[in-house]
C-alpha cells in the first residue's frame, strides 16, 4: 500500500474566482453607489467569464488570442464597471433614478447575452479555409508600398476635407485613414514579435506609433492611440501567450489620468482655430489632468474622485443607456421586430450600386429620439449607439436577447477560424487584428458591428493587391520552383 500522504487537489475552477472576487470586492468597498447584493453578484459573474475564458486558453486552446475572453471583458467594461464607478443609472429626460430591479433586469440580460454569445463562438463555421487565403510577397518593394499606404493613412487622418465626398467616399477614407495602417502595423508587429522584422520594419513601426501618438494628443483624441495599444498587445497576446502585464500597467493609469483633461483641452482647442503647436498642446493637456486630479484626491468626499474615474469610464458605460432600453420597452416605445436588422442587408450592396440606400446611422438616429436621447433637430452633431444586446431587446424583448447573441457569435468565430488563424497568412492575421478595434466596440449596432466589417476587409485587400499573391505562388518563387502552366 502506498504511503505517501494524500493531498487534496483543490477545485480546478476556484484559482478563476480570486481575481474577479478581489476585484469585486474592492469597487463594492469603494463606491458610493447603493449597489445590493445581487447586483455585485452578477458584476462578479461577469468578470468571472472572461477570466475563466483566459485561463482555458492559456491552458489548452489552439486558438491564438483569446477572442471570448476579450469579449466578455469588454461587456463587463461596459456594463458592470459603470455600477460602481460612474453614476447610477436615471432616466436621461427626467434624471430620476432607475430602480434596483430594472438596473438587475439589465445585469441579467448582459449575462444571458455573453453567454449566448459564447455559445455562438463554439460553434465551428469555416467554409474558406485560412490556408487558402493569399497574402503579400515580402520583398523591400512590397514594404516600401506599404509604408507609403501607412503615410497616406496618417495625412488622411489629419484632413477633414473628404468628408464632402458622402457616406460611400467617406467610408472608403475611413478604412485608408484607420484600418489600413493598423492592419499594417499589426503585420510589423507580429514580425518583431516572431523575431522576423528587418531593421526598417522596427524603425517603421516606432515611428508610426510615436506620428500617431502625437497626433491623437494633440488633437484630443485618445482612442485612436488606446486601440493601437490594444491592437499590439493582442499581438503579443497571441506570439507570446501571456499578458503584456508592463504595458498595461503603464497605459492603463496613463489613459485615466489624461481621460479627465480632454474636455477641458477640447474647449480651448476645438471651440476655434488654433495655431498652437503640438508641445503646447501637450503640456495644457497634462496640465489640466494634472490640476484635476490634485484637487480631486486632496478632496475628503469620495464623490469627487469617483466622478473623475465615471469621466474615464464614461466612454464605456452602456449600463445607463441599457438600463433606459429595459424600462421604456415596449411601455412607451413599442417593439421593432426585426426592422433595425433591415440595415445589414443593405450595408452589403456598395453605395455606387444603390446611391440612395438607407445608412446605418438611421438605426441610431431612431433610438437617439425614440428613447429621449437626443432632439430631433440636433441629430446632425451628435451619434449615440445603443450595442447590439440592448438593440435585440429593442427589437424581441427577452426573447430576442439569446438568439441575437448566438447569431452574432457564430459570425465571430467565422472571423476568429479565418482571419485570426495561425494559417491565414501575414496580411489578413494582420487584418483581423486591425478589425480587433470594431470588435470589442460594443456600444455598436448590428449594422455597424457586422456589416461594415466586409467592407473594411474588402478595403484592405484592393490596397494590398499590388503585391498580394496566392499561397502556392508564393511558396513556388520562395523556393524558386517552376510555376504551373
Amino acid at each position: 500500500m502506498d504511503s505517501a500522504p494524500h493531498r487534496r487537489v483543490p477545485p480546478a475552477g476556484l484559482r478563476y474566482w480570486l481575481l474577479p472576487a478581489a476585484g469585486t470586492a474592492l469597487l463594492w468597498w469603494y463606491t458610493p453607489n447603493a449597489v445590493s447584493t445581487r447586483e455585485a453578484l452578477l458584476a462578479l459573474a461577469l468578470l468571472f467569464i472572461p477570466c475563466y475564458s483566459y485561463g482555458r486558453w492559456q491552458s489548452r486552446s489552439r486558438l491564438r488570442i483569446p477572442f471570448f475572453a476579450v469579449l466578455a471583458l469588454a461587456y463587463w467594461a461596459a456594463f458592470a464597471m459603470p455600477l460602481f464607478l460612474g453614476r447610477p443609472p436615471s432616466d436621461p429626460q427626467t434624471h430620476v433614478r432607475f430602480r434596483e430591479p430594472d438596473v438587475f433586469a439589465v445585469l441579467e440580460m448582459v449575462c444571458l447575452g455573453v453567454v449566448a454569445l459564447g455559445l455562438g463562438m463554439k460553434v465551428r463555421v469555416r467554409p474558406l479555409h485560412a490556408s487558402w487565403l493569399p497574402d503579400i510577397l515580402d520583398s523591400p518593394g512590397t514594404w516600401r508600398y506599404l509604408y507609403c499606404m501607412m503615410i497616406l493613412g496618417m495625412v488622411i487622418s489629419l484632413r477633414e476635407d473628404w468628408r464632402v465626398l458622402g457616406a460611400g467616399g467617406a467610408q472608403l477614407m475611413i478604412g485608408l485613414a484607420n484600418v489600413v495602417p493598423l492592419t499594417i502595423c499589426a503585420m510589423l508587429g507580429i514580425r518583431v514579435m516572431r523575431g522576423t522584422a528587418t531593421k526598417p520594419q522596427r524603425i517603421a513601426l516606432g515611428v508610426f506609433l510615436t506620428a500617431r501618438a502625437l497626433i491623437g494628443v494633440s488633437i484630443g483624441e485618445l482612442g485612436a492611440v488606446a486601440f493601437t495599444a490594444v491592437i499590439l498587445g493582442l499581438v503579443y497576446l497571441s506570439e507570446r501567450r501571456r499578458l503584456p502585464v508592463t504595458a498595461i500597467a503603464v497605459l492603463v493609469p496613463l489613459v485615466l489620468f489624461l481621460q479627465v483633461g480632454k474636455n477641458a483641452f477640447r474647449t480651448v482647442y476645438w471651440a476655434a482655430d488654433s495655431h498652437a503647436g503640438v508641445a503646447e498642446r501637450v503640456e495644457f493637456w497634462l496640465n489640466a489632468s494634472f490640476r484635476a486630479w490634485s484637487d480631486a484626491l486632496s478632496s475628503r468626499e469620495r464623490r469627487q474622485s469617483l466622478d473623475l474615474f465615471g469621466q474615464s469610464v464614461s466612454r464605456l458605460d452602456l449600463l445607463n443607456q441599457a438600463t433606459n432600453v429595459v424600462v421604456k420597452t415596449p411601455r412607451v416605445v413599442p417593439y421593432q421586430n426585426g426592422k433595425a436588422y433591415s440595415y445589414l442587408l443593405a450595408t452589403v450592396v456598395p453605395r455606387f450600386v444603390w446611391p440612395d440606400k438607407p445608412s446605418v446611422n438611421e438605426a441610431n438616429q431612431y433610438y437617439q429620439v425614440a428613447y429621449g436621447l437626443t432632439d430631433r433637430h440636433a441629430l446632425n452633431t451628435v451619434s449615440i449607439a445603443v450595442g447590439c444586446l440592448a438593440e435585440s431587446f429593442m427589437n424581441f424583448g427577452w426573447w430576442g436577447v439569446a438568439p441575437v447573441m448566438f447569431a452574432i457569435g457564430m459570425v465571430l468565430s467565422l472571423f476568429e477560424r479565418t482571419l485570426l488563424d495561425r494559417g491565414s497568412g501575414l496580411l489578413f492575421s494582420g487584418v483581423g487584428f486591425a478589425l480587433m478595434s470594431t470588435l470589442i466596440s460594443v456600444e455598436l449596432q448590428a449594422g455597424q458591428y457586422l456589416a461594415g466589417l466586409m467592407q473594411q476587409i474588402a478595403i484592405v485587400f484592393l490596397v494590398a493587391l499590388p503585391v498580394v499573391r496566392r499561397r502556392k505562388t508564393l511558396e513556388k518563387r520562395i523556393y524558386g520552383l517552376p510555376e504551373a502552366v
